[in-house]
């Protein structure tokens, strides 16, 4: 790539570990996993073109193979809290330059600021999969009918995922058609996914009901102009039911109480409904099993927004199944267990929110690499998105985007020019200092750089 790679050490090559090292790779950067469980290792071994070392933060050896010493940036993203933490003093012992983010889950670590405040850790940044589910939660809540939304610029521009519903007016006809429906030139359609296929799609794309798109939605529009083009009832005023008081239960809870919504939350430890009910002023609680179908038929109207937080996966999986069959209007469910993953949307699971994507995504964000200012993943890594700056002599600069040779697998999803959104069109020429957002497939970062990057000039001698 045009920009000098980093040297990236990943502790721990579990489900977050190789999301963020494959997507760190395929930006051209030079990445070490260190893993101990050998079964990983192997499979890292055969799946990615990367260095991967068998060992722990107490093998010395391995942590100078690995490069630590000399790293730019390292991850200690494991599954376990204290060795997040061992690993994080460790590094910053062996390298005080380096940039390090941390992956940690316990609220008692997350909120000691001894730990992080203290001269060893005050500059590491701090992930927790907790709190970033809960933040993508928020914003999808505040999208309706969608099941995913990333968000640039401080919210000022959304990329929100909707699947295309009976009686859409959009599927059959080639996409440069469809356009002229939305009631705003500042909406595109920029993703695709049907089944297992993913499409960066273009003007002769014809679209089908059943298909999770990806519109552009700058924060300015009329959700509820759009809503029955996808085939969706835009509703007024929705009720929220939250199954699992859990802390994330509860965040939401909270967070909808600062938008002026109020939550009915189910569940079912007495005592945990009792400290709810005294913490959250403005929420409903109800003390019962979450797997009570009665229950659920009380709780759930055709307004209703259905969110399964237990700690339990399974569980989570059969009260969305039990809230679609009895009506609700959109079923929102935390998992992360790749195969509910799949079939969840075919059986009726409008949402997923998975921890581990959402962990990702927010690392993403805290890491800039060579021209791309932020990133983040659609489709739990299908795709990526990338905020990048449009330089002065690139590709793009003060050319029509018609007359680009844009790479397959990359398109331009925003441009922003004085805090503006512009949604692009064929006529439109970006110039230095605007930003652009592209949606992108994995492994085509390469190919983007090469994109924005300012074009060198041969000079011949005199």
């Amino acid at each position: 790539m045009a920009h000098s790679s980093m040297r990236v050490v990943v502790f721990g090559a579990g489900l977050v570990g190789e999301a963020l090292g494959r997507h760190i790779a395929d930006q051209g950067n030079n990445v070490c996993f260190i893993e101990a469980n050998a079964n990983t290792v192997r499979k890292i071994r055969e799946q990615m073109d990367v260095q991967i070392v068998h060992g722990t933060a107490e093998d010395q050896e391995a942590l100078r193979e690995a490069g630590v010493q000399n790293a730019d940036l390292i991850l200690a993203v494991t599954n376990q809290d204290k060795s997040n933490i061992i690993l994080t003093l460790i590094a910053r012992s062996l390298n005080p330059m380096a940039r390090i983010i941390t992956r940690v889950r316990d609220e008692e670590f997350l909120d000691n600021r001894l730990l992080w405040k203290s001269s060893t850790l005050a500059d590491t940044i701090v992930i927790s999969p907790e709190r970033a589910v809960i933040e993508k939660a928020i914003h999808i809540l505040e999208v309706q009918h969608a099941f995913d939304v990333v968000e640039f610029l401080d919210g000022e521009l959304r990329i929100a995922g909707f699947r295309l519903s009976a009686g859409n007016l959009l599927a059959g006809k080639p996409l440069k058609k469809s356009h002229a429906l939305f009631p705003s030139a500042n909406i595109l359609v920029v993703g695709a996914e049907r089944g297992d296929e993913v499409i960066i799609p273009t003007g002769e794309t014809i679209l089908e009901e059943g298909d999770r798109i990806f519109l552009t939605l700058p924060q300015s529009i009329d959700l509820h102009a759009i809503l029955p083009l996808l085939g969706k009832r835009p509703v007024t005023r929705q009720k929220f039911v939250i199954a699992g008081g859990s802390a994330i239960g509860e965040h939401i809870a909270r967070q909808l109480a600062l938008k002026g919504q109020q939550a009915v939350i189910i569940e079912s430890d007495y005592e945990r409904c009792v400290t709810l009910s005294e913490t959250l002023k403005n929420a409903i609680l109800l003390h019962g099993d979450v797997t009570d179908a009665s229950l659920l038929s009380r709780a759930i109207t055709p307004e209703t927004v259905f969110l399964a937080v237990t700690a339990s996966q399974e569980v989570n999986f059969l009260i969305s199944l039990l809230a679609q069959k009895r009506g609700a209007m959109q079923v929102i469910t935390m998992m992360d267990n790749e195969a509910y993953y799949t079939m969840a949307p075919e059986l009726g699971v409008d949402a997923i929110l998975s921890p581990r994507a959402a962990a990702v995504g927010s690392i993403l964000r805290f890491i800039r690499m060579g021209r791309v200012l932020d990133a983040n993943l659609l489709l739990g890594g299908k795709l990526d998105i990338f905020l990048t700056e449009i330089k002065s002599g690139s590709s793009l600069d003060n050319i029509p985007l018609k007359d680009v040779e844009f790479p397959q697998g990359v398109i331009v999803a925003a441009a922003i020019r004085n805090k503006d959104v512009v949604v692009p069109h064929g006529n439109l020429r970006m110039q230095e200092g605007d930003f652009a957002v592209f949606v992108v497939r994995p492994g085509r970062a390469a190919v983007l750089d090469d994109l924005i990057a300012p074009r060198r000039t041969l000079r011949l001698p005199l």
